[in-house]
């Protein structure tokens, strides 16, 4: 039961704060909600379950994170944004830069950990444990 209250809460927790927060928190509670049923099957949830939260990690270290907007007299504005990685995206006046790099990385970052994650419940010892 505690499960599923885990699930729901982080899932109503997302939804609630969607516009700042919630993304990371909502994308675990629905993969917690739709791999419930296989949640006594180690070599399926685990790794689906680091992909998404890998996905969160590496989306929000290439997201930008923060934008500052500096103008001189007389010229349009630059607008520049940085991501927790350092990395830097820069723009004219009313500049908004892509998401798709950030989801890009997500995905790569999520299947190098979902595949990571089941090949170490399928060799060694957690072989005859996890199956």
């Amino acid at each position: 039961m505690a499960y599923w209250i885990v699930a729901a809460g982080l899932c109503a927790f997302g939804f609630l704060t969607g516009f700042s927060i919630g993304q990371p928190f909502l994308l675990v509670g629905l993969a917690l909600v739709l791999l419930g049923p296989l949640r006594h099957r180690a070599r399926i949830f685990v790794p689906i379950l680091t992909a998404v939260v890998a996905y969160n990690v590496g989306f929000f270290l290439l997201v930008p994170f923060y934008c500052s907007a500096t103008s001189q007299v007389g010229q349009a504005s630059v607008v520049v944004c940085q991501s927790l990685l350092g990395v830097t995206f820069t723009g004219g006046e009313g500049y908004n830069p892509s998401p798709v790099p950030a989801i890009q990385s997500g995905l790569i970052i999520a299947a190098l950990a979902g595949t990571l994650s089941l090949g170490l419940l399928s060799a060694g010892p957690y072989r005859r444990r996890w199956h």
